[in-house]
């Protein structure tokens, strides 16, 4: 278990990230009502139990799709092609409004390879897989299912969503270029950036930000390591 850090001091370390050009500078652009699941925060004003909720990426952690089906009465669909999510979640527990979908959400449909994430020691994770093609991780590369965020809307008969959540290892980035560009109808996105990654780079996420505003979405929290957005349509 890693030791855990304050808020100030996260603050503190992404602001001199930010001076030494390792990190972006962003802030909140408008302020609206919030409401904190963890470590994602959203504006529970139009959510309903009509509402449609998209979770992208669930590893083995659905506290939050648990927190947002109880609270609103809404249904969540999740998705995750890996194969450790995939068992995890079969093995646990879920309500009858968590949708499970085993495929993963991608600028294309059809297959991707996915690699295992690897940390700065050089480890692999069983649990966490990405896009970015690593030399020692090649080899345990997996094929995984992937459809556009269109398709699965057109599939499940949702002209609109109203909550979109991403963790997505660095996918984020296609999936919500092609989302601007076919004019989809999300209200609210929830997304982690991976802009850490050397091979995604501060620059791409700053590029998106400005396509995201450009669309009418302005962001309205950042988390205090610079990770987790909140952007809504306005």
């Amino acid at each position: 278990m890693g030791k855990k850090r304050s808020p100030a001091y996260k603050k503190t370390k992404r602001f001199l990230k930010q001076i030494i050009g390792k990190d972006i500078w962003s802030s909140a652009q408008i302020k609206i009502n919030k409401t904190h699941y963890g470590d994602w925060v959203f504006c529970p004003d139009a959510l309903d139990a009509n509402s449609v909720i998209y979770s992208l990426g669930v590893g083995e952690d659905i506290d939050f799709d648990r927190q947002i089906i109880k609270d609103f009465g809404v249904t969540v669909r999740a998705f995750d092609p890996t194969p450790n999510s995939i068992e995890w979640l079969k093995a646990t527990d879920v309500s009858d409004s968590f949708e499970f979908h085993p495929y993963g959400v991608s600028s294309i449909d059809g297959q991707l390879k996915l690699y295992p994430r690897v940390n700065r020691r050089g480890r692999k994770s069983k649990v966490m897989y990405t896009l970015i093609d690593e030399d020692n991780a090649r080899e345990d590369a997996i094929i995984i299912d992937v459809k556009t965020l269109s398709t699965i809307m057109s599939e499940l008969d949702h002209a609109t969503i109203d909550l979109l959540k991403m963790d997505i290892e660095g996918a984020e980035f296609e999936v919500l270029d092609l989302m601007i560009e076919s004019n989809l109808d999300v209200r609210q996105i929830l997304v982690e950036f991976h802009h850490r990654f050397e091979t995604i780079g501060k620059a791409k996420a700053s590029e998106l930000i400005g396509k995201l505003n450009n669309a009418g979405y302005k962001i309205f929290f950042i988390c205090d390591k610079g990770r987790n957005y909140s952007f809504i349509k306005v």
